[in-house]
């Protein structure tokens, strides 16, 4: 681990707390799953409630920017270099939901297809 992401590990330590507990985290509590740019990736695992997740950490000009996320760490790694979302996914999702005649938890339940 160089210097600058053990740097950045310390800043998250000193100034992040769980989510779900508000324990502080250890500085192998955090690891860190990918970077992109300004944007750091970091699996962050809670000893006190056993909470796992994902942490995104903007860094800049004004210093670090901790973002949780509900994303796991697979997920993070699935999805990071997908396009964003546009507006015509937006519409054609909801052209597809007004006409969708089922039970709405059966599309949340069915897993994504791999790409």
């Amino acid at each position: 681990m160089n210097a600058s992401t053990k740097a950045l590990i310390q800043q998250i330590v000193a100034h992040v707390t769980c989510a779900v507990c508000g324990h502080h985290f250890a500085t192998s509590d955090i690891q860190v799953v990918g970077q992109r740019e300004h944007i750091w990736a970091m699996r962050i695992h809670c000893r006190e409630c056993r909470t796992q997740a994902l942490l995104l950490a903007v860094v800049n000009d004004r210093g670090t920017q901790p973002i949780y996320t509900d994303l796991a760490p697979d997920e993070w790694k699935r999805f990071k270099d997908a396009a964003p979302i546009a507006a015509d996914d937006v519409i054609a999702i909801h052209e597809y939901l007004q006409v969708y005649e089922g039970d709405f938890t059966d599309i949340l339940e069915d897993p994504l297809p791999d790409e």
